[in-house]
């Protein structure tokens, strides 16, 4: 057995240590003595359920009370029956995971993302979406994402030159688990209609002049659509419906490129979480950031009155 995430063992005084090193994520164990401080010294290190009595014997401590203190370490979630994944990328977001005990264990969620089909779709120009969408796919692929179903051949392309272990086909009629689009300026209605009668979550990514908006998630059999979103914008500009037509015949913006890579790694995240994790953060939610905002500004979107997708709350 070994700690979780590889945790360090920090003695804080007499009698008292925390495993983990930041705050609010870290145990705290109070009242132990000499020996049982010894004891967590080795299990910084690993220990097999057989030498746990030679341990605690050269610690100079009861076997009853070692087996008490696993059996709290246990159920505090701080122990670990499999051995240390093996060096690289995957097995640093393992440990990163454990740290943060994630649902069912981080090789659970590893294991889901390795399962999961991703499908991004749209044709990718060489404008900000399709650098948005090409460095995205790199930080997926190499998060363990184990299909990526790219509609545009280069992107495609991309994928099977730097991630050839990243399958690029699925079975006949096997629906993805999550569509991803990136689009300049509006989400394309006639994609998103498309889209809503599919039996997949679609995440939407839109490149605007001075920002990206990454969500909300739109979910099938949920009400919350791409039409519900143009009402809305429609509700707080009467004039939106004329801009907007004319905003779809511009060609993609260009923007900073700082923030083309920030939003690369926020789309990242958020198609993370929800293969790994499921809906949560982005449920009929969006982020937008910009240089004035980097930090993001939030905003929950409820389903329009006026648009039929609504009657879905009522069923």
């Amino acid at each position: 057995m070994r700690l979780r995430g590889a945790s360090p063992v920090l003695w804080r005084g007499h009698g008292e240590c925390q495993i983990g090193a930041e705050a609010g994520n870290a145990v705290v164990l109070k009242g132990m003595s000499a020996a049982e401080q010894r004891l967590i010294d080795r299990l910084d290190e690993g220990i097999d359920r057989v030498s746990l009595s030679r341990s605690a014997r050269l610690a100079d401590l009861p076997l009853r009370r070692a087996h008490e203190l696993v059996g709290r370490l246990r159920e505090a979630g701080m122990l670990r029956e499999e051995p240390l994944p093996d060096g690289g990328r995957e097995a640093d977001d393992i440990l990163y995971w454990e740290r943060l005990r994630s649902p069912g264990g981080a090789s659970a969620r590893a294991q889901r993302l390795g399962e999961a089909r991703l499908a991004v779709l749209g044709r990718l120009d060489d404008g900000a979406p399709g650098a948005i969408a090409r460095e995205a796919i790199t930080f997926l692929a190499e998060a363990g994402v184990g299909t990526v179903l790219a509609e545009d051949p280069s992107l495609d392309a991309a994928v099977a030159q730097s991630f050839p272990t990243t399958a690029r086909r699925a079975p006949l009629r096997a629906l993805p688990d999550l569509m991803l689009t990136v689009e300049p300026h509006l989400i394309d209605p006639v994609r998103a209609r498309s889209l809503a009668r599919a039996d997949a979550p679609h995440l939407p990514v839109v490149v605007r002049e001075v920002s990206v908006r990454v969500g909300p998630l739109m979910e099938p059999g949920r009400a919350l659509c791409a039409a519900c979103l143009d009402l809305h914008e429609r509700d707080a500009d009467p004039r939106w419906p004329a801009v907007a037509t004319q905003e779809r015949g511009l060609p993609a913006p260009r923007i900073e490129r700082l923030l083309a890579h920030q939003a690369s790694g926020l789309v990242a995240r958020a198609v993370l979480e929800v293969l790994a994790d499921g809906p949560g953060t982005w449920a009929a939610r969006s982020l937008e950031i910009s240089g004035p905002e980097p930090l993001g500004l939030e905003r929950r979107w409820l389903p329009h009155p006026e648009c039929a997708c609504a009657a879905l709350e009522s069923e």
